[in-house]
């Protein structure tokens, strides 16, 4: 089994931030102790030795530890210049902005469903959002012809800073300033004269450090 009560054991915690860095979602705590042949109690204590080392050394990145796992994230005090890069390289079209609103607040949602919405056919946009994983397939509604229902991603939640899709429903829902809703059938007017939104813009104070290197056109 792996001793992780060696604070000068170094190795094992460049392993540990490999393994974050890696990773495509965050880790759980249970499955990091298997990966390093630990009790879930000392795979807690090496997160501590390593979150620890992070501050200390003023490096880039920060450890979140949430209910469904340790991930890595840029440090706030990076957040001016993580943001810039993010601006170059997350932009998304107006079109896809607008598809990707619709099947937020009203998933899961089938391709005819957000064409009807939108007025516009939406098949390239759709696999667009599905190669970056902002947007998944859920099922098939049980309707003729089983169309494909349509929903957002845990890369989408975590990229707006929102739990859960319920959770982000509810924000919206007070918050008269947006164009569609859960309730809403109105497209959004797009202006092709403004510069595209972003994902994760200027006011997110941490962003994954994986997806900052994964979510790009």
């Amino acid at each position: 089994m792996t001793d992780v009560n060696q604070p000068s054991d170094t190795s094992l915690l460049a392993h540990l931030e490999a393994v974050l860095f890696s990773a495509a979602k965050p880790v759980p705590i249970a499955l990091l102790g298997e990966l390093f042949d630990c009790a879930t109690e000392d795979a807690e204590a090496l997160l501590e030795q390593y979150a620890n080392r992070l501050v200390v050394d003023k490096r880039g990145l920060r450890l979140k530890v949430s209910g469904v796992g340790a991930e890595l994230v840029s440090a706030p005090e990076s957040s001016e210049y993580v943001s810039k890069i993010r601006q170059r390289e997350d932009r998304l079209s107006p079109a896809a902005m607008e598809t990707l609103a619709v099947i937020a607040f009203k998933q899961p949602v089938t391709k005819s469903e957000i064409e009807e919405v939108r007025g516009v056919n939406c098949e390239k946009v759709l696999k667009h959002l599905v190669s970056r994983d902002l947007v998944m397939e859920l099922g098939r509604k049980e309707s003729i012809g089983r169309p494909v229902l349509y929903g957002t991603t845990d890369t989408f939640l975590r990229s707006v800073g929102i739990e859960s899709v319920e959770t982000l429903k509810r924000e919206v829902a007070v918050d008269n300033s947006v164009g569609v809703t859960a309730e809403s059938s109105n497209p959004i007017e797009a202006d092709e004269n403004h510069e595209s939104p972003v994902i994760d813009g200027e006011n997110n104070n941490t962003i994954e450090a994986h997806e900052a290197r994964e979510i790009t056109e």
